[in-house]
């Protein structure tokens, strides 16, 4: 795992609260973008971050998770 994702894990309830069924992308350990499309979100990424590549992901929702235990 990267830094970003390392991020994401540990911010992760925090970001299931607040946006639950959004795409988001993480740069430097930093929350870059936020919206209803993985490639949107991407190029937004991109465009704040030209040299990095972003992690981008879709935020479950609570339900998601519930099959998961």
């Amino acid at each position: 795992m990267d830094k970003d994702d390392l991020w994401i894990v540990g911010h992760f309830s925090e970001l299931v609260e607040k946006f639950a069924g959004k795409y988001i992308a993480v740069v430097n350990e930093r929350l870059v973008a936020v919206g209803e499309s993985g490639r949107d979100v991407e190029a937004k990424a991109c465009e704040i971050e030209p040299k990095k590549i972003p992690s981008v992901l879709r935020v479950p929702r609570e339900e998601d998770m519930t099959c998961l235990l």
